[in-house]
């Protein structure tokens, strides 16, 4: 992989490591209304809901959350877009594995880590390129954070 698309993709990582760490805390970024606060009461469906209120949500250059959702009971899945990257050019490979871990990371270093153990939950951060084709899904289990 070219020296400049992996600079390139780090500095996503890292972007994407701290919209998923704000969107967890979410109430002050995402829609902040009262009765749509998110809480540790939420179920993992409410908290993709009231996370899913401000989306699309453009999170750099190069990088949009598109959509969160709860295909299943405990799942949570954030759809983000590659704006500027074809899948073609993209090592799914070093992009998991450099995704992957940071996501772990930050799981494990905050609160919302505990929420998601509690309720058993699978998360999905699923990645798009320019063109809406799937480059990937990185998917955390509960025994991984």
């Amino acid at each position: 992989m070219e020296e400049k698309k992996k600079k390139s993709l780090i500095g996503t990582a890292i972007t994407v490591t701290i919209v998923v760490i704000a969107t967890n805390f979410g109430s002050k970024l995402f829609n902040s209304k009262k009765e749509l606060t998110l809480s540790n009461e939420n179920t993992i469906a409410e908290r993709a809901k009231i996370m899913n209120k401000d989306c699309p949500f453009t999170i750099d250059s190069n990088t949009r959350l598109d959509s969160v959702s709860s295909p299943e009971k405990n799942i949570l899945r954030q759809n983000y877009t590659l704006l500027n990257d074809s899948k073609s050019d993209i090592d799914t490979e070093a992009f998991q594995n450099i995704f992957k871990p940071e996501l772990k990371k930050n799981l494990n270093s905050q609160n919302q880590a505990e929420y998601f153990k509690k309720n058993n939950a699978k998360l999905v951060y699923r990645f798009y390129d320019k063109d809406k084709n799937l480059v990937t899904d990185i998917i955390l289990n509960p025994n991984e954070y």
